[in-house]
């Protein structure tokens, strides 16, 4: 048989199979022009992998107007077969094999994919999904893939932070001789410092579990302040033995408004008074015996009872050691 028969033969076979196609989508699908065949899903030997047919009409020459016509929807990891091609206009059988959908469960967010890979391991490599430190997946990496199935990813996290905290200043008191008694002042403003400490966290799907302090650092000292506290005594600005009194309420820690006060109430200032009989004498009207006993306790054993310095340094000690009851409550006095 020469060549040109050769070819001839040929020519005819492919004329007979393009007929064939053509008498059975046309003359047995498409004989009614208002209805259109579709098969839909169809039973396959693969669950993973459901398959659907439909039929695409001649009036559409590329399968994206075929699908758009029939309202299909198809994914990029779906695999699609036309026969014959919709380029030839003369309708087309669209057989639709479906990736397997896998849902994914990835620190509380979940997400369809859709795959051809048969493991998990396999599948997360395919998209990306990156397994760190801790992290676990609650089927095994060997698994196989199965139609609609959850894969539940735990990310954990250990991560070091830093937090800033303050310093609390601390209050600190003097006492001074020098002011009087029941008043204040700041020597010192107090000012917090500042730390900064450092955690390491763990977390679970985002939420924090665990933290533990790993390193504190003092980042800025703080300033203490500081309280003056007198205990020192008032003192009296005017008046004979001004001076005198002021230093023994300095020495005893007495009101020397209030000394001045009780000097001037029983001898009116005179270091004289009751002099030479009288049964009290001298600033504060001292008896003779009262007098050497307490003058004697007070450091000024054998002064004379009219000695301005003795009576008014023995009072300043006679008041702060339980005799204040010697002398009349003058009223006025214990206000000063």
């Amino acid at each position: 048989m020469t060549k040109f028969k050769l070819k001839q033969l040929k020519g005819v076979i492919i004329l007979t199979l393009i007929l064939a196609i053509i008498f059975y989508f046309t003359g047995t699908n498409f004989q009614d022009q208002q209805s259109i065949a579709i098969a839909g899903i169809q039973e396959s030997s693969d669950p993973n992998h459901p398959v659907e047919i439909y039929y695409g009409q001649p009036q559409f020459e590329n399968l994206e107007a075929m699908l758009k016509d029939l309202a299909v929807k198809v994914y990029p990891e779906d695999r699609i077969q036309t026969l014959p091609l919709s380029e030839m206009g003369i309708g087309s059988q669209i057989t639709i094999t479906h990736a397997t959908k896998v849902n994914v469960l990835d620190a509380k967010l979940t997400k369809l994919y859709r795959t051809w890979e048969e493991t998990v391991e396999s599948f997360l490599k395919e998209k990306n999904i990156e397994l760190l430190g801790e992290d676990s997946v609650d089927t095994g990496l060997s698994s196989k893939i199965i139609n609609n199935m959850l894969i539940k990813i735990t990310r954990v996290e250990e991560v070091e932070i830093k937090e800033k905290e303050p310093i609390d200043y601390k209050v600190i008191t003097k006492n001074d001789i020098d002011l009087e008694k029941g008043l204040t002042r700041i020597d010192q403003r107090g000012v917090n410092g500042e730390k900064e400490i450092t955690y390491k966290v763990k977390r679970i799907d985002g939420e924090e579990v665990s933290r533990e302090k790993i390193n504190t650092k003092v980042v800025k000292v703080p300033t203490n302040k500081i309280v003056i506290i007198g205990i020192g005594p008032k003192y009296t600005k005017y008046g004979p033995y001004k001076d005198t009194i002021n230093a023994a309420a300095r020495e005893y820690l007495i009101n020397g408004t209030a000394l001045h006060c009780l000097m001037m109430r029983e001898s009116g200032g005179s270091a004289d008074a009751g002099y030479p009989d009288g049964m009290y004498k001298g600033l504060f009207q001292y008896s003779e015996g009262f007098w050497q006993s307490a003058s004697s306790q007070a450091g000024f054993g054998g002064a004379s009872i009219y000695n301005a310095q003795a009576q008014i340094y023995t009072t300043a000690w006679a008041l702060t050691h339980g005799q204040g009851r010697r002398w009349p409550p003058w009223p006025g006095c214990s206000d000063k």
